[in-house]
This record gives C-alpha cells, structure tokens and sequence, in this order.
C-alpha cells in the first residue's frame, strides 16, 4: 500500500453498513437499505465505466420481479412485460416454453448487464447514494467483542468506515469470505467433469435462447445486449481458448444445432469454464454476511446464480433494516439458516439441469444408458403438460 506522507493518516467515515462489491448483489442490497433509509457506502474495486459494460449471465426470475415489487422498484429497475422464453432442443429437435408468471405476477425480461446499469442510474444519479469505485487494498476487521471497519485505499489516501455490519458481495475471490479464519467455514464443491468454451459473439439472438443437447455435445445461445449473444459450447476440460478458432466455433454451432443457415460473426472474446458447483457455509462470521457467489456457486445451465444472490440480499436487507432501525438483531443472527434451504433448492435444480442437457447429448462420458435416460426426461418435458409445468414454476421462482 502506497501512501504518500501529506496524506498519511487516513480519512474516517462511519456507517451502519459497508458492502464490499457493486455487481447486481451489492447494489441490489444498497438500494433496498437506502430504500429503509438505512445508511450505507458500497466499495468497488473497479470503475464505474467497467461495471457498465462487464458481460454477466442471469435474467431476473419471476420470484426476482415480485421482490422488487414489494421494495416498490420493479418499475424503476426492470426492463418492461415481456414473457420469457427458452427453446430446449435435442438433436435440432424441441420446444419452446414460456417461463413468465402466472401466478399474478408479471414475468418481465431483464438481463444482469440491464439490471446493473439501471442500479447504478437509480442508486448513484437520482438518489445520490454513496458508491466508491477504483477501491484497491480493503482490509476487514471484524473481530469478536468489537465494532467491525474496513479500511480500503483510494487515489492512493487510505481510508477507515466504522460500521456495525459488513456485506460481502464481492462474488468468489472477493476479499471478503477471504478474511473467515480458516476453519469456519465449511465448503462442500461438486465437480460436474464438464467445460463449456464460452464465446461473446456479434450475433443477437433471433428468436429465443437455445439450450441444446445433441450427440455432438451441448450448445447453448443466450442473450447479451440486443446485438450480441453468448454461445455455450461443451469442450474438454484440458481445451484453452486458443484450441477454438472462429471457424471451430461456428462449425461446431451450425453442427449441434442441425442449422446449416447460421452465419460466422465476430466472437469478441472467449474462455473455458469448468462446470462446478459450491456451498460454502455458514453463510455469516461475527458481523460479515455473505450474498451471492462470495457464498455460493452453480453451474449456468440453471440460470439461478444471480437470482439466488437477490433471494440472498432480500433476505439480507430486511434483516439489516430490523437490526439498525428496530434494533433487533434476531433475523441477522438466522441469516445463514434462512436462505441456505433454498440455496440448495437451487444447487439441485442447477445440478439437474446440467447433468440432463449433458447426459442427453453426447454419450462418450456416461455413456449410452445414461444418455437416453436424459433424453427420456427431456422427451416427458416436451410432451407432458405436468412436467412442463412443474419445470416453468421452478425457472419462475415459485418452487
């Protein structure tokens, strides 16, 4: 840490809250305290013109809407009414199913970028809320018996918040769960044994979002942006971006989708993701809170990483609102037993999910038995009214 000598002693602030990350959990939790009139600052280690732009996956679920909803936002933040809808496929083959709220409640499509911006714009412009970006150095102290702060370093002057609470929404290798002596926590992973080459490309989606199984592997076609989408291809677990030229991609699109008439398009960037999934609990240390995937993390076949970092933050908000405001720790204190159940509601459906798209299409890891297994429930999915259902509710929040 650099500190020059004019500016040596830190600058002080205090807060009843410091959250650490500004990605859709941080600022989803800032603007629901702000909302409760609860003070709060919010550290950022990136710029705000990073932020804008940084290519996230999620679409708010139906449970997401209703909760912005009733902190009386959705209309602020939310793109407007439009169904969501996916297009499952087996070689080529599917159905389209729409996903949006039947239960009196809109579905409405908003992506994580969309959410994003449209937090910022409302936290920072309109309700002048206190967000420190290009953060660099942020230490917590949160010992037994002691009011917690953190300190961070910023245009190279460092700084010290007192607070009573903690947030850490700074996602999987975040200084926050970083600080949880070791031996706290208990981390339960899951390797699935898959990877998928993800490819930001040129190209919009047409008509709906794509997840494919087909004997060539897994595909998938997700949107980014109205003019860019994410392609999702299965490859090795040893392949490194450089393994997948253009024209692989492509290829091995227009192949596991059965569509000749794709054209190429630019793919602006490119990585290899393992497919893992995590649990690290309890879910909270002395006065830090974890939301998000500083907790958690699932495979992206699900869609319901950022949609449980909101069940996270609404839970955790309202509990922040009751021990600042109404001085009752009680809920703080359940936090972690309250939203792990339905942590692991969705580990399971995500783990469903992903071993069914990847099991029912190319058969080289678990072979033909465990192939059409999948194919039998993608088959009962596509033509049963009841498993249809049931899969809509749970891609809708309600399960």
């Amino acid at each position: 840490m650099e500190i020059t000598q004019e500016t040596a002693m830190p600058i002080t602030q205090e807060t009843p809250v410091v959250i650490i990350g500004a990605g859709a959990a941080g600022l989803t939790l800032a603007i629901f305290l702000h909302t409760a009139n609860v003070p709060c600052v919010v550290l950022e280690r990136r710029d705000r013109a990073y932020i804008e732009v940084r290519q996230r996956a999620g679409v708010v679920d139906a449970r997401g809407v209703r909760m912005f909803e009733r902190w009386g936002l959705a209309d602020r933040l939310l793109a407007g009414p439009v169904a969501q809808t996916i297009d499952y496929r087996i070689n080529g083959v599917g159905r389209v199913f729409e996903i949006a709220g039947d239960d009196g409640s809109e579905g409405r499509f908003c992506t994580q970028q969309m959410l994003v911006n449209n937090l910022l714009r409302e936290l920072i412009d309109v309700r002048g809320g206190n967000v420190q970006f290009d953060v660099t150095d942020v230490t917590i102290t949160n010992e037994e018996g002691q009011r917690p702060n953190v300190r961070y370093v910023q245009d190279k002057q460092e700084h010290v918040v007192d607070c009573s609470h903690i947030a850490g929404c700074d996602a999987d290798r975040g200084v926050s769960r970083a600080s949880i002596p070791a031996g706290v926590l208990t981390t339960i992973s899951h390797e699935f044994g898959y990877a998928w080459l993800a490819a930001l490309v040129e190209a919009p989606v047409v008509e709906h979002p794509i997840m494919a199984a087909s004997d060539h592997g897994f595909v998938a076609q997700l949107p980014r942006g109205p003019q860019r989408s994410r392609y999702y291809l299965q490859c090795e677990l040893s392949d490194g971006p450089e393994d997948w030229s253009d024209e692989r991609i492509w290829d091995q699109i227009r192949l596991r989708l059965q569509d000749d008439t794709i054209e190429n398009a630019a793919a602006l960037d490119r990585e290899v993701v393992p497919l893992r999934s995590v649990v690290h609990a309890p879910m909270q240390f002395q006065n830090l809170y974890l939301a998000g995937d500083a907790a958690h993390l699932v495979p992206p076949t699900g869609a319901k990483g950022m949609n449980m970092a909101l069940y996270d933050v609404d839970v955790l908000a309202q509990a922040l609102v009751s021990a600042v405001r109404d001085q009752d720790g009680s809920a703080l204190a359940d936090y972690s037993a309250t939203v792990l159940p339905r942590v692991w509601k969705y580990q399971e459906f995500s783990a469903w999910m992903t071993d069914t798209m990847h099991d029912g299409g190319n058969a080289t890891q678990h072979g033909v038995f465990r192939q059409m297994i999948a194919r039998a429930r993608l088959d009962d999915l596509f033509s049963s009214p009841l498993a249809a259902r049931l899969h809509s509710d749970f891609q809708r929040g309600m399960a």
